[in-house]
């Protein structure tokens, strides 16, 4: 979202936000025309801005358009490094295909790509990801971390953290994930993470996190066996508010990672697991593995006692729960 003062007819906007700012005050601290000033103001209104205009009183903005608006999502955002450079998009084939792109041209780390809607988002293990339109959080981010290739799949384990203390910082409800990325409410989905990095033999170049989270939609748009925030918490969730909380957790658990702290992640990760102590069948390079799981390692890998008493690390796969 760009135009030629939108950002700080914004920033004057939100300031006074539920209080009138007259367009002459607005025009001299601009150094603009009133004329480019109610330009402005249409152009905000287009984007979906409600911006009241009262004679002799001037302007008021009464409410903030739910969409993944650059500007907006960096208003407020109190991180040193993720998020502080944002690009948003209506339309994209893949948000991580974008970052990762940005990541060969030597973006800096911290950088995040949002979507309203993705044409061609995909999942793990090349399943599809469906989200409908400007309902949901789909984002990618781009890191660079100082690990050797064997021990990526710990940033989707700290990745998953720090979507559920998000949401439990938005919502109160504290949801639960299924070993390696999938986060659930019960046994129905709500979001996954894939990540997918560019590396050497003995290290990474840099990784991009893809997070997609189903907030505002209902189940008859998603697919069978999912769920959202909305029907989770009752109530529609604020999908900005949402994304400031979660890349503030996110940069506050990547530190965690890069300081060598994923035993405090791998605790809390465990504190959320819904496969830990439970029968599972995981599925490794076309083997069926059927046991008890007993939980990750500290490298992020997962154990599962088999029924003749044998353990087995799992590193890669998927994994099912066996309910009942």
């Amino acid at each position: 979202m760009t135009h030629l003062k939108t950002s700080v007819v914004l920033d004057f906007l939100r300031e006074n936000q539920g209080h009138y700012i007259s367009g002459e005050e607005i025009s001299r601290k601009l150094k603009v025309s009133r004329s480019a000033v109610w330009k402005e103001m249409q152009y905000l209104r287009d984007l979906g801005y409600v911006i009241e205009a009262q004679p002799h009183m001037g302007y008021r903005l009464s409410s903030i358009p739910d969409k993944m608006f650059a500007d907006e999502i960096a208003y407020g955002l109190k991180t040193k490094f993720i998020g502080k450079k944002i690009f948003s998009y209506d339309t994209l084939d893949s948000t991580n295909d974008a970052a990762f792109k940005l990541g060969e041209q030597g973006m800096e780390e911290g950088v995040c790509v949002f979507a309203e809607s993705q044409k061609k988002g995909r999942g793990r293990l090349g399943r599809e990801w469906v989200s409908p339109k400007s309902k949901n959080l789909i984002l990618s981010m781009l890191l660079r971390p100082s690990l050797p290739p064997t021990e990526a799949s710990k940033i989707t384990l700290a990745a998953a953290v720090s979507v559920i203390q998000a949401v439990r910082k938005t919502t109160g409800k504290t949801l639960g994930v299924k070993w390696p990325n999938d986060i659930v409410c019960g046994h129905k989905k709500v979001g996954g993470i894939l990540t997918e990095m560019s590396a050497e033999v003995d290290r990474v170049n840099f990784v991009v996190v893809g997070i997609g989270l189903n907030i505002n939609s209902v189940s008859k748009e998603l697919p069978k066996g999912s769920t959202s925030l909305k029907e989770i918490a009752g109530h529609e969730v604020s999908r900005i508010s949402f994304a400031r909380d979660l890349l503030e957790q996110l940069e506050r658990d990547f530190l965690l990672l890069k300081k060598g702290h994923f035993e405090t992640l791998a605790k809390e990760w465990e504190d959320f697991s819904v496969v830990s102590g439970r029968r599972v069948a995981a599925r490794v390079s076309g083997r069926k593995i059927e046991g008890e799981a007993l939980g990750i390692d500290k490298d992020g890998a997962l154990w599962i006692r088999k029924d003749d008493g044998l353990q087995e690390r799992i590193t890669a796969g998927d994994v099912e729960c066996q309910w009942k």
